[in-house]
Order: C-alpha cells, then sequence, then structure tokens
C-alpha cells in the first residue's frame, strides 16, 4: 500500500466513524465522499434546532463553520502527511436562506503550497440549489 492510499484509509476510516470534533458532530455532519488527488471533499450537513435563526433558517455562523469544515478537509487530504489546514482567513457569500433540512457541502482545493493552501465551499440544498459559497486561505500544519 502506498503512502497515498494509507492517507487515504486513515482520512476515510475518520470521516466514516463520526470520530470528528464536537463542533463538527454538533452541525450534523455526514460524510459523502473525497477524492484526494483532486482535491475536493462532500459531506452532509444536518442542521438542528438550536442552529436557527428567529425566521427559522440556519444562522450564518453556522453556514459558515459549515463550509469551513468540508474545505478544510479538501485542503487535508492533499498534503503529503496526515495534517490539518487551519483557516487564515474566509470569506461567506449568503445566497439564499438556509432551511433546517439535510445540507450538501462540498470543499475544493483552488491551489495547494507549501504554506498556504486556497480554497472554496459550496452549499447546497437537496436539489443541488446553491445557498451559500465560502473561500478559504489555510496553512498547512503536520499533525
Amino acid at each position: 500500500m502506498s503512502d497515498r492510499e494509507a492517507l487515504d484509509r486513515r482520512w476515510r476510516e475518520m470521516l466514516s466513524t463520526g470520530d470528528m470534533p464536537g463542533a463538527t458532530r454538533f452541525l450534523g455532519f455526514e460524510f459523502i465522499d473525497f477524492d484526494s488527488h483532486d482535491g475536493w471533499c462532500e459531506a452532509a450537513f444536518h442542521p438542528n434546532e438550536h442552529t436557527l435563526n428567529p425566521a427559522g433558517k440556519v444562522q450564518g455562523g453556522f453556514i459558515s463553520a459549515m463550509l469551513d469544515e468540508v474545505m478544510s478537509i479538501a485542503g487535508s487530504l492533499v498534503q503529503p502527511v496526515y495534517s490539518m489546514v487551519p483557516t487564515l482567513q474566509m470569506t461567506t457569500n449568503f445566497l439564499r436562506p438556509v432551511p433546517a433540512a439535510r445540507l450538501i457541502a462540498r470543499g475544493e482545493v483552488v491551489r495547494s503550497g507549501r504554506t498556504t493552501v486556497h480554497t472554496r465551499g459550496m452549499l447546497y440544498d437537496t436539489g443541488r440549489k446553491l445557498l451559500a459559497e465560502a473561500s478559504a486561505a489555510c496553512v498547512p500544519r503536520a499533525l
């Protein structure tokens, strides 16, 4: 087994078993798939009643957290060793109200360098209507 295959197996195991930080579990994270070669990750989120604003829609901070999660995973996946990529800067655009329903998020690596990883993320409803998008700059840190 190559180093890349071993890393992919480790990531897939961690993402599939729910061995995630509390904040990620709070957002209702559900792993869908990833591709470390192309640098993307997809996950579903299941927002709960504690994430809603007074209008009954998902509050913007939680939307940003969902996007940050998939972008960070995508950035981590392309690293040559088991790493995390903490976010240095992030911009989120809220395009439509986000319902308290199953949501699909996709994080993609735009560019990965030695000191900075640039990512983008999209949040969709289950019909693949774009609800929010984000971009971020992250810094690789080996674990």
